[in-house]
């Protein structure tokens, strides 16, 4: 059945067993192999290997569990008998540190007509906002052995505003973004599934529009576009010099045709333009740092220390508080056995207490190819570090 938040109320009574979860004794190898219905042949190579991993990731979780002021809890799921090398393929997307190059920076140009609205930040913001009775939160989505993430964050995030925009509940295809994403300067990883950025799915999306998921269906591999010249969004970009009207004539045969009209990259490492995004435009596009996230189970995640280096994206749904425990809601693409039903709630810091700390490896995680300058992360799991949010007609 689907996941659903519903309020605060319901997250309470569907997180109550996260004491009694902290308590159960984690099943053996022979028992995971049975239930995930492995097919290693025991005495293998690979079954030894494979029970390494898992035995690994008992023992980290065994730790977790046993502090009693734990405020998450590690639980078994699919991932448990993954090598690191096949974990880090689920995190190949690495964020959107401010390229370089010339042409990368001609690129930043052409989009910056799209950015940087005026919030009216005089005005409240909800104690808690929660988007999960969109039909884009119902959908939990498993990108497999490829690094999709960004496209799957920005095709989730699409999804949501659409809904919100017209009310019209729709999909688009992972699969084409991540075919048809051109990725020249290799920000995030080499395109495809091996890494891209959110940034550059909005724009594709905004300059080409986008298949429905039912036409277009998820694979999970790389191939060949489906839509004539892929370069044709890119060289687009490059070549506009900041005027909104040739913009908006140009994205009228993509984006404008469901109503988008750009795509915003919030100020990074900020707590009030995320928070004021979800409360009052709809789910975000985000960059986390998820080396630990295969642990985890249920609760509030803390698990990250302040430096960190970003190397998933995700979808922001909301955010809250749990007998007084702040906190951001995420949506992950590691499927519905994962976590809370495929979610997880982040701690949150709101803007007075800040948690912020570097990412000293950012070609690894952040950066376009080449950029290796050190730069500040805040937020747990560095949540405020990049987020991006489409932008829709009136």
């Amino acid at each position: 059945m689907p996941f659903v938040f519903k309020a605060t109320c319901s997250l309470l009574a569907l997180f109550s067993t996260a004491t009694a979860r902290r308590t159960t004794k984690l099943p053996s190898f022979e028992s995971f192999v049975a239930l995930q219905r492995r097919s290693y042949e025991v005495g293998s190579a690979e079954y030894a290997e494979r029970r390494t991993h898992y035995e690994k990731n008992v023992a980290a979780a065994a730790t977790q569990n046993s502090g009693l002021d734990a405020m998450w809890t590690a639980a078994p799921n699919d991932l448990w008998d993954w090598s690191d090398t096949e974990l880090k393929t689920l995190r190949n997307w690495e964020g959107g540190a401010t390229p370089k190059s010339a042409t990368a920076r001609a690129a930043s140009r052409a989009h910056l007509m799209f950015l940087q609205r005026e919030p009216d930040t005089s005005t409240p913001l909800p104690e808690e906002k929660m988007w999960s009775d969109l039909a884009m939160a119902k959908r939990i989505k498993n990108q497999g052995p490829c690094g999709s993430c960004w496209a799957v964050a920005s095709a989730s995030v699409l999804e949501g505003h659409v809904e919100i925009h017209s009310g019209v509940e729709r999909t688009f295809s992972i699969e084409q973004i991540v075919r048809c994403t051109p990725n020249p300067q290799k920000c995030g990883g080499e395109g495809g599934c091996r890494g891209a950025t959110a940034e550059l799915a909005m724009e594709w999306v905004l300059q080409n529009g986008c298949s429905d998921a039912t036409a277009e269906p998820y694979t999970g591999t790389d191939g060949a576009c489906s839509v004539n010249n892929p370069e044709h969004a890119m060289m687009n970009m490059l070549t506009l010099n900041a005027e909104p009207s040739a913009a908006t004539a140009q994205a009228s045969t993509g984006g404008a045709a469901f109503g988008m009209t750009g795509w915003e990259t919030l100020p990074k490492n900020e707590y009030e333009p995320l928070v004021r995004a979800l409360a009052e435009l709809g789910p975000v596009a985000v960059s986390v740092a998820a080396s630990p996230w295969h642990l985890y189970g249920t609760g509030i995640f803390n698990g990250c220390g302040k430096d960190a280096v970003i190397d998933h994206a995700v979808t922001a749904i909301g955010y809250g508080a749990e007998n007084g425990q702040k906190y951001w809601l995420i949506q992950n693409s590691w499927g519905q056995g994962w976590g809370e039903l495929g979610h997880i709630r982040l701690e949150r810091h709101d803007g007075s207490e800040g948690y912020c700390g570097m990412n000293n490896d950012p070609e690894k995680g952040v950066a376009c190819k080449g950029d290796t300058t050190p730069v500040p992360v805040c937020g747990m799991c560095g949540v405020l570090f990049d987020s991006v949010v489409p932008h829709f007609g009136a």
